[in-house]
């Protein structure tokens, strides 16, 4: 495994999906450690993940966006259904506008 490998990682829960589950930083420190105790020196991907998921939280960036009440209604409304935080919901949304916009710009 290269270093370059990536991880899905959940800003809103803080945690990254590593070997076909989503945990947080204490999961992980509790594997690392397991594995240690028990001489499995074998912790190159887990260690990845935790770096990974450490880097993506400090760069992630906050932005504030006021909304009508209307408005906010309808985003917790679908995100609820969606079974997402409504953050997520936002984050979605910027990036489908941004891809569109390039995709504008290609054509």
């Amino acid at each position: 495994m290269g270093s370059d490998e990536t991880f899905d990682v959940d800003l809103d829960a803080e945690k990254i999906f590593f070997d076909q589950r989503w945990l947080s930083r204490a999961d992980l420190a509790g594997m690392l450690a397991q594995r240690l105790a028990s001489m499995d020196y074998n912790i190159g991907r887990l260690s990845l993940a935790v770096e990974h998921l450490d880097r993506t939280l400090k760069s992630a960036e906050n932005f504030s966006v006021r909304l009508t009440k209307e408005t906010a209604d309808q985003l917790r409304e679908t995100a609820r259904r969606a079974g997402l935080p409504p953050g997520a919901m936002i984050r979605e949304a910027v990036v489908s506008y941004l891809v569109g916009v390039a995709l504008s710009k290609l054509g």
